[in-house]
């Protein structure tokens, strides 16, 4: 028996060396293949590449918007020499935002940026943080990019943008600091941008270098830029700093998820935004909120999804479920939604909707995208250049619930509800006057309506 299974041990042995020699071999071959062929060649093959594994199969493009993405790139083809390996991304991406679906997407490449981050407040662009370097500009109200007004820059960046306009708007707040970015699109220089700024009375013209500042936030996270992080060896300055000032719906925001009970307004708080999953038991949060408010009957709930977005919204199904079914018939649940709203943040607003019927009144903005999208992405890596692109797999339908069995998301199956739609009851946006004032407009309006 030892000498059988030693023989076997052996033979084993040998089978993974020569699937190692084999492999290696392999990659050894690719990476001369790829030496041998030309920049050109290899883009050349990418973008084939790219038409016949994206396009071709991506579920989120009609047969009218496949047949006009494919036109321009025999175009991209014959101007590969002539254009940067960032210029031709941005074509792909443009190809990409085609298919008209937020979460089918091209990231472009993580780029120095210059060392401003700015918010959209309802009365303009303005500064939120720095670098220690340029705290003169910190609230600062953003005038023109490269000479060219906001709106000019931002419609010219919108092509290359997957999602709705909200969302473009949202996710180009970060693009507008790239100067490769902008100079790729003949929008500036490669390593600046000139800014006019307007402080008080004071018209501001700078021009800033790109340079890479750490512990910046993602994209998605930028709206975490109007509170200050708790850390003494950040670089950045924020606009606003000791977090014990700032209103509810920021005090807390680090947290993820965060509830509160207002004794003397008498409303039960429930907040989730883009770090959801630092709250180490989510369920637990919620059986918790859910014990409290069943002594709190005659409370008004306030679920504040404002930056909400996305996520696992499987966690959040019972917050949904079981809140409006403890309240009293005549309480009312004020759902506070923004553009930030988006992908798992839909989705608990419209489950929230619909179990909360005619207790509900939807504050805010509307949300970043459609009732009706693609989402879970598979992930598309171009042979050469390593391009990753998103192309979402499975349909979300929380307007009117419809399913197929080859397209639906397979957890709509049992979450999914007829929404209809997430009108906004009462519109409210945040102005910079109100930020600089600690108020938040929501919060004020809810407790008027609550006493």
């Amino acid at each position: 028996m030892s000498n059988y299974l030693n023989a076997i041990r052996g033979y084993g042995t040998l089978i993974i060396s020569l699937w190692f020699f084999a492999e290696s071999c392999k990659n050894q071959n690719m990476s001369t293949n790829t030496l041998e062929k030309t920049r050109s060649e290899q883009w050349m093959e990418d973008i084939a590449f790219f038409e016949s594994e994206f396009i071709e199969q991506a579920k989120t493009y009609t047969d009218s918007s496949r047949a006009a993405t494919k036109k321009p790139l025999a175009g991209l083809k014959k101007a590969v020499d002539e254009l940067s390996d960032l210029q031709i991304q941005l074509e792909l991406s443009k190809a990409v935002v085609m298919a008209d679906n937020g979460h089918t997407s091209l990231p472009l490449p993580l780029q120095e940026r210059i060392p401003l981050r700015f918010y959209r407040f309802s009365d303009g662009i303005h500064v939120v943080k720095t670098d220690a370097l340029a705290t003169p500009y910190l609230g600062a109200k953003l005038l023109k990019v490269n000479a060219m007004d906001v709106d000019t820059v931002e419609r010219a960046l919108f092509p290359y943008v997957s999602g709705t306009e909200s969302w473009k708007k949202f996710k180009t707040l970060g693009l507008i600091t790239a100067p490769k970015i902008l100079h790729a699109l003949e929008l500036g220089k490669k390593d600046s941008i000139a800014l006019r700024l307007v402080k008080g009375k004071d018209t501001l013209d700078v021009t800033l270098a790109a340079q890479n500042v750490e512990r910046d936030r993602s994209w998605f996270e930028a709206w975490a830029d109007l509170y200050p992080i708790q850390d003494e060896e950040s670089p950045w300055t924020f606009l606003k700093g000791k977090i014990e000032t700032h209103p509810l719906y920021l005090k807390h925001a680090e947290e993820g998820v965060f509830h509160t009970f207002d004794e003397q307004e008498k409303i039960a708080y429930f907040q989730i935004n883009s770090f959801w999953q630092k709250c180490p038991d989510i369920k637990v949060s919620i059986k918790v909120f859910h014990e409290i408010l069943k002594t709190k009957r005659d409370y008004n709930v306030v679920f504040d999804l404002r930056f909400y977005t996305g996520g696992n919204y499987g966690v959040f199904t019972q917050l949904a479920t079981k809140s409006p079914k403890i309240i009293n018939d005549d309480q009312k649940i004020f759902l506070v939604l923004s553009d930030k709203t988006y992908s798992a943040g839909i989705v608990t607003a419209a489950r929230i909707k619909h179990y909360a019927k005619d207790k509900l009144v939807i504050v805010g903005e509307s949300v970043g995208d459609r009732l009706r999208f693609w989402a879970e992405g598979k992930a598309i890596t171009l042979p050469h250049s390593k391009v990753k692109i998103y192309s979402a797999q499975k349909e979300h339908d929380w307007e009117h619930n419809k399913r197929s069995f080859f397209k639906t998301h397979r957890a709509n199956y049992l979450y999914g509800v007829a929404a209809k739609n997430l009108d906004i009851d009462q519109e409210i946006k945040l102005g910079f006057h109100d930020y600089m004032e600690n108020n938040d407009p929501v919060w004020e309006w809810i407790v008027s309506q609550s006493r």
